[in-house]
């Protein structure tokens, strides 16, 4: 493997495969003993056409290093190939391992760590909003703009063709915050993106980390989970408790989170993730053969669930943009018409409690 070549060369010391563990079309990850062992590492490769994923989590990463935060210690970069060296978290149970079992409880403690460690970070990561290296550039309206764009290629499968105001409403929702809190973000802190520890949750996974404003993440409890596979529901007391919890935490070093502007935010944020993650799985909703088998229990929800359910919080937000809760009228009689009624259940850890 030429990157555990090129990592062990960086160290200074000879690395053996000892597992490979998940990673993606994007990025190959191994746990690797270093020098014979005991001491392991993780080594995380970038394929050539995601190498800007690999100096991201490199300069997310270098910028945290040494500061206490609950995030991977970065031991080592690479630029060809692409790859960091991280110290080995272990192989401890994440968020999502509690969201899909059976424990209300252990998945409602494990919620409370991973908004403990988003708060830790948040309040650690605004200090590095001004002049952040252009490896970190906010990537939203990129996202908002392909988002956009999305929609109007497939919406008219639907017999829908989005409005320009609606359109033109979400690729400016990166700009409609009313107060002023960036801090750098792993970008993609889903349920999975984490590891717990004998000293608390780690946030993994930081190859689309940015600067870009903390809404984005808080509002990842209400959707919840916008850009994850495992986005089954949260009971609203849960959510919201968590949600308070992390603004608590950040209040005492962000006041601006515990204001009503802030609320107001939130609820931008909201409404851009419900249509811009609408847009991303309307292409395997409208193919069936995306959908998971009947009467097969899924890890995930379906995406008919999930599109639903976050058009619905659109038009409950009808003030933060009306012509993109028109939209979501429009696209929820779409489908209703085309799949029936989906509504998207709570994850299964909830799912014995009242």
């Amino acid at each position: 493997m030429e990157a555990l070549t090129a990592a062990a060369g960086t160290l200074g010391k000879p690395l053996t495969i000892a597992t490979r563990l998940r990673g993606s079309d994007r990025s190959t990850v191994v746990r690797a003993t270093v020098d014979g062992g005991p001491d392991t590492v993780i080594v995380k490769a970038h394929r050539p056409e995601y190498a800007a994923d690999g100096r991201r989590e490199a300069a997310a990463l270098a910028a945290l290093r040494g500061r206490g935060l609950p995030v991977p210690e970065l031991l080592a970069t690479v630029d060809d190939p692409a790859l960091v060296v991280l110290a080995d978290a272990g192989d401890g149970p994440n968020l999502a391992d509690a969201l899909l079992g059976d424990d209300a409880a252990t998945a409602t403690a494990r919620l409370h760590a991973w908004a403990d460690a988003l708060a830790a970070l948040h309040a650690a990561a605004v200090s590095t909003v001004d002049g952040p290296p252009a490896e970190l550039a906010d990537h939203m309206p990129d996202l908002l703009a392909d988002a956009a764009d999305r929609l109007v290629t497939h919406l008219p499968a639907l017999g829908v063709t989005p409005a320009e105001p609606a359109l033109a409403d979400l690729r400016a929702a990166a700009g409609r915050f009313t107060t002023r809190v960036d801090a750098l973000t792993p970008s993609d802190a889903c349920p999975d993106n984490n590891v717990m520890t004998r000293d608390g949750m780690v946030l993994i996974d930081f190859e689309e980390a940015c600067v870009r404003h903390v809404a984005w993440d808080a509002a990842y409890l209400l959707l919840p989970w916008p850009s994850c596979w495992c986005s089954w529901g949260l009971p609203d007391g849960v959510a919201r408790t968590a949600l308070g919890r992390w603004r608590e935490t950040l209040a005492r070093h962000i006041p601006a989170v515990a204001g009503t502007d802030f609320d107001r935010d939130l609820d931008v944020a909201v409404v851009a993730w419900a249509v811009m993650s609408s847009a991303w799985f309307l292409r395997g909703a409208l193919d069936e053969e995306h959908e998971p088998p009947a009467g097969t229990p899924p890890r995930g929800p379906t995406r008919r669930a999930v599109i639903r359910h976050r058009l619905r919080l659109v038009t409950a937000r009808r003030e933060v943009s009306p012509a993109l809760a028109a939209l979501a009228d429009e696209m929820l009689a779409a489908t209703a018409d085309r799949w029936g009624d989906h509504h998207l259940a709570v994850a299964p850890a909830y799912r014995g409690t009242r």
